[in-house]
């Protein structure tokens, strides 16, 4: 596993799925996670400390989290097979007690940022979909879109590699 950390965010008013990019901490390879607008959006939101009304469905579970004395350890993305993606977060109990859950990339990476707790990908991953990217986002994290706000870029064509969120 490779410790990698969010990179960019992008979205497109062309379509309805957006681009969760991950860099590896190391070597500084990329990838591509497609997920639903919601996860970008949560994602966006923890980034940016940007705080709801009411609490979000990852909020939630981070509070559960918190009341039964569980902490986040890590999320390990595992696995890229058929253009999906699968994670892994393991939980430890402050007893001693670890126990990890099948989850999507998508809810994993954005309760992990919430939770601060490190993300790690497959080196089979990087090796076969990892790409260095020369030029690096102004803000990472930060949504990336076509049209009107400041801080946004065009949504870059869709690579025939990059894998879907479970």
């Amino acid at each position: 596993m490779r410790r990698v950390e969010l990179y960019r965010l992008v979205h497109s008013d062309q379509t309805p799925e957006c681009q969760l990019y991950l860099r590896e901490v190391e070597g500084g390879r990329v990838f591509p996670i497609v997920i639903s607008i919601h996860e970008m959006a949560e994602i966006h939101r923890k980034v940016h400390g940007l705080e709801t009304r009411r609490p979000m469905t990852h909020d939630l579970f981070r509070q559960l989290l918190s009341a039964r004395d569980l902490t986040l350890e890590r999320v390990d993305i595992t696995a890229l097979a058929e253009e999906v993606f699968y994670a892994r977060m393991h939980f430890s109990d402050g007893k001693g007690g670890e126990f990890d859950l099948d989850a999507r990339p998508s809810d994993a990476v954005a309760i992990a940022t919430g939770t601060g707790s490190p993300v790690f990908a497959a080196a089979e991953i990087l090796d076969a979909i990892g790409i260095v990217e020369p030029d690096e986002p102004d803000e990472p994290g930060g949504p990336e879109r076509e049209d009107a706000e400041p801080d946004v870029e065009p949504d870059a064509e869709a690579d025939d590699e990059r894998g879907q969120d479970g």
